[in-house]
């Protein structure tokens, strides 16, 4: 008899099995993926940075990212698969998120050091909407690598 699947009824078998799910990937490999996004990382972030003193802070970001990530994962018991996942996935949502956005990025600066430790106005919508944008993509991908 042939099944039809209607969105009220549970899917069938068949249908389930052929959804998609996330790869298996090995903590060796994971460390190939990090080398590879915080090259990438470094590619696009410093240049985009408009001071010598953010190109510096950005810079740093990988290796506090590794420090704080693998403290973490030490006092909570992960394993080297799950601290590099997420470091390799919030690593690559900051170069998405800000790439093509150089202009915003030294308006935010200037407004920044014209303020002085008052007020400055937010950053750009576009710069804010892209770089949240891709963070919420990462999770999402981290989640789905990570649970299926």
């Amino acid at each position: 008899m042939t099944e039809l699947w209607c969105p009220h009824m549970r899917a069938p078998q068949r249908f389930k099995e052929k959804m998609l799910h996330p790869p298996q990937i090995s903590v060796g490999v994971w460390w190939i993926i990090a080398a590879i996004v915080t090259a990438i990382f470094l590619a696009v972030c410093v240049p985009l940075m408009p001071t010598r003193k953010y190109k510096i802070r950005i810079a740093c970001a990988p290796l506090l990212g590794v420090v704080f990530l693998a403290a973490a994962a030490s006092l909570r018991g992960h394993d080297m698969g799950r601290v590099l996942s997420i470091y390799s996935t919030v690593m690559i949502a900051f170069p998405v998120g800000i790439i093509g956005r150089g202009k915003e990025l030294k308006e935010a600066a200037a407004q920044e050091q014209r303020a002085l430790g008052g007020y400055s106005e937010p950053p750009p919508l576009k710069l804010t909407v892209q770089l949240s944008s891709a963070i919420v993509g990462a999770c999402m991908v981290w989640v789905w690598l990570s649970w299926g």
